[in-house]
Protein backbone atom coordinates (compact mmCIF):
# COMPACT_ATOMS: atom_id res chain seq x y z
CA UNK A 1 0.00 0.00 0.00
CA UNK A 2 1.06 3.90 -0.57
CA UNK A 3 1.61 6.26 2.42
CA UNK A 4 2.85 9.77 2.41
CA UNK A 5 5.63 11.01 4.34
CA UNK A 6 5.64 14.60 4.97
CA UNK A 7 9.00 15.46 7.11
CA UNK A 8 9.03 19.36 8.12
CA UNK A 9 11.36 21.80 9.16
CA UNK A 10 14.97 20.29 9.29
CA UNK A 11 13.75 16.98 8.97
CA UNK A 12 13.11 17.44 5.46
CA UNK A 13 17.02 16.70 4.76
CA UNK A 14 16.15 13.96 4.91
CA UNK A 15 13.53 13.16 2.33
CA UNK A 16 14.93 11.56 -1.15
CA UNK A 17 16.60 13.42 -4.03
CA UNK A 18 13.75 15.47 -5.50
CA UNK A 19 11.75 15.93 -2.74
CA UNK A 20 13.17 18.48 -0.55
CA UNK A 21 11.68 21.44 -0.85
CA UNK A 22 8.23 19.60 -0.29
CA UNK A 23 9.67 17.17 1.99
CA UNK A 24 7.01 15.12 1.22
CA UNK A 25 7.01 11.92 -0.73
CA UNK A 26 5.10 8.06 -0.75
CA UNK A 27 6.46 4.97 0.34
CA UNK A 28 5.44 1.75 -0.02
CA UNK A 29 4.18 -0.30 3.28
CA UNK A 30 3.12 -3.96 3.83
CA UNK A 31 -0.32 -4.15 4.60
CA UNK A 32 -0.83 -4.05 8.35
CA UNK A 33 2.04 -1.84 8.77
CA UNK A 34 2.43 0.47 11.89
CA UNK A 35 3.63 3.82 12.56
CA UNK A 36 6.66 1.86 14.11
CA UNK A 37 7.35 0.03 11.61
CA UNK A 38 7.32 3.22 8.99
CA UNK A 39 9.77 5.68 11.21
CA UNK A 40 11.92 2.91 12.17
CA UNK A 41 12.85 2.51 8.07
CA UNK A 42 13.39 6.46 7.99
CA UNK A 43 17.08 8.06 8.06
CA UNK A 44 16.07 10.22 10.92
CA UNK A 45 19.16 9.44 13.35
CA UNK A 46 17.46 6.97 16.16
CA UNK A 47 18.36 9.43 19.20
CA UNK A 48 16.74 12.20 18.05
CA UNK A 49 13.62 13.30 19.72
CA UNK A 50 10.68 14.28 17.47
CA UNK A 51 6.95 14.81 16.94
CA UNK A 52 4.58 12.59 14.94
CA UNK A 53 1.21 12.96 13.15
CA UNK A 54 -0.72 10.80 11.02
CA UNK A 55 -3.65 12.61 8.81
CA UNK A 56 -3.24 15.60 11.02
CA UNK A 57 -3.37 13.88 14.27
CA UNK A 58 -1.84 12.91 16.99
CA UNK A 59 -0.93 9.22 16.70
CA UNK A 60 1.10 6.46 18.21
CA UNK A 61 3.45 4.53 16.92
CA UNK A 62 1.39 0.78 17.68
CA UNK A 63 -1.43 2.47 14.78
CA UNK A 64 -1.89 0.74 12.22
CA UNK A 65 -1.52 2.38 9.12
CA UNK A 66 -4.18 2.56 5.05
CA UNK A 67 -3.88 3.18 2.21
CA UNK A 68 -3.54 6.93 1.68
CA UNK A 69 -2.63 8.25 5.03
CA UNK A 70 0.07 11.19 5.58
CA UNK A 71 2.46 10.57 7.95
CA UNK A 72 4.16 13.65 9.03
CA UNK A 73 7.33 13.79 11.91
CA UNK A 74 9.29 17.06 12.80
CA UNK A 75 11.78 17.54 15.41
CA UNK A 76 11.36 18.28 18.69
CA UNK A 77 11.34 21.74 19.83
CA UNK A 78 12.89 23.12 22.80
CA UNK A 79 12.85 26.42 25.01
CA UNK A 80 13.10 27.72 27.94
Amino acid sequence: MQVWIRLLATYRRYAPAGYEAEGIYPVQAAPGARVADLLAALPIPPTDSFTFFVNGRHAERDQVLHEGDVVSIFPAAGGG
